[in-house]
């Protein structure tokens, strides 16, 4: 029993110092992109690298000398639309493929899953020439779109276990009482699912928050969301890496606040569907 006690004790020293490395290592990076954000621009572009420099603020006023705050303002409009119309669509899809049943019901859940794991870079070309016949390109409108394709089937997916979730006899009993589907689904399911619904709309504000590639193509000179903007400090001969520190620091601190608020819901997403089929 001593034996079993001590290597017990060993194993559990083992996993508190692999955690600690790892946090070490996670928390590194975030940790120098906070330093640079207040270091001196000569500080910051130093070699051999300064770890330590006196605290400047020029760098957080250097986004707003570069434009980089109305990329900030695109960014906010973007995750807003993209946000509040996934949810519109997304919601109700989820609560069909939790309370219907209807023909083809698994073979949609499983195209919805598939189109969620296939990258973006597979239908960026065919979407850039259907977007720009409608005119759609550079324009929040299309981003949005752009947006909602990858971001929809989340959605449903995500919805759709968490009214899964909720007891199907008090739907009925509305249902009894004189309520319709739609009555039944806005004034019974819908709220008692609000939570989920609360952590959905987290976790796709995250995603259109820190989308790259798509606006990459996509957006134009008036709809460059930050992710992309933040390019505008590498000059020619030179790079502000002060100024895209605090850049960065920007995109980082609105994420870290969402994924502290949604990380229930996160760990409910990732094991959506592991016992209930």
């Amino acid at each position: 029993m001593a034996s079993m006690s001590e290597s017990r004790k060993r194993w559990e020293v083992a996993r508190f110092c692999l955690l600690g490395i790892g946090l070490v290592l996670v928390a590194v990076p975030f940790l120098w992109i906070l330093l640079t954000a207040f270091k001196r621009q000569v500080d910051a572009a130093s070699v051999p690298p300064k770890l330590f420099s006196p605290f400047t603020s020029q760098n957080i006023r250097a986004l707003n000398q570069n434009g980089f705050i109305h990329s900030l303002k695109a960014s906010v409009i973007l995750t807003t639309t993209t946000t509040v119309s996934t949810l519109v669509f997304g919601v109700p899809v989820g609560y069909a493929f939790a309370r219907g049943k209807f023909k083809g019901r698994r073979f949609l859940g499983a195209f919805l899953l598939f189109s969620r794991m296939v990258p973006p870079v597979i239908f960026i070309i065919p979407l850039f020439l259907f977007f720009h016949d409608l005119n759609l390109v550079g324009s929040y409108k299309g981003l949005t779109l752009a947006y909602m394709t990858g971001l929809l089937p989340f959605a449903a997916w995500m919805s759709a276990s968490y009214f899964s979730d909720v007891p199907i006899e008090l739907e009925e009993a509305a249902r009894v009482d004189g309520c319709s589907r739609l009555q039944s689904f806005l004034k019974i399911a819908l709220p008692l699912a609000m939570p989920g619904v609360v952590s959905v709309a987290l976790l796709i504000g995250i995603a259109a928050w820190s989308e790259y590639f798509i606006p990459l193509i996509l957006a134009g000179p008036t709809t460059t969301p930050a992710t992309v903007g933040i390019v505008s400090f590498i000059g020619v001969d030179s790079i502000n890496w002060g100024a895209m520190a605090a850049g960065a620091l920007s995109l980082i601190i609105p994420v870290f606040i969402a994924t502290l608020l949604a990380q229930r819901g996160l760990l409910r997403g990732l094991t959506a569907g592991a016992v209930k089929g």
